[in-house]
């Protein structure tokens, strides 16, 4: 059952990562000037927002509404907020990845170490 914790511990892992602020000030992870995993919290649960080049993840996720309570599909990318306590590590860890490419560009994903990353999870 991860935590916001544990999204900073996998968001260190990433090249450039650099925890900033949201525009209503709750905790964001960046890559770049873009937030790649942001924090949210609904009667005291955490929930993680994250982005995706899958525009079909709205359709995957449709049987899982249990775990991601939000999806909303933009012309070029998905967001999604899930509920942390739901979330196994290794699936948080793909789906941050998967959003810090998105939002990071191509530059930045390229160095990525995916044995470094992935490691304990």
């Amino acid at each position: 059952m991860p935590t916001w914790d544990d999204v900073t511990d996998l968001a260190r892992r990433l090249p450039g990562a650099e925890l900033g602020a949201a525009h209503e000030g709750s905790p964001a992870w960046y890559a770049g000037r873009h937030a790649f995993a942001r924090y949210r919290e609904d009667a005291g649960r955490q929930i993680v927002q994250l982005w995706s080049g899958d525009m079909d993840l709205a359709a995957q996720l449709a049987g899982r509404r249990d775990t991601f309570v939000r999806v909303d599909t933009f012309d070029f990318r998905v967001s999604v907020w899930g509920w942390l306590d739901r979330l196994g590590r290794r699936e948080l860890a793909e789906m941050m990845l998967d959003s810090y490419r998105v939002r990071g560009g191509v530059r930045r994903a390229e160095r990525v170490d995916e044995a470094t990353y992935f490691a304990g999870t």
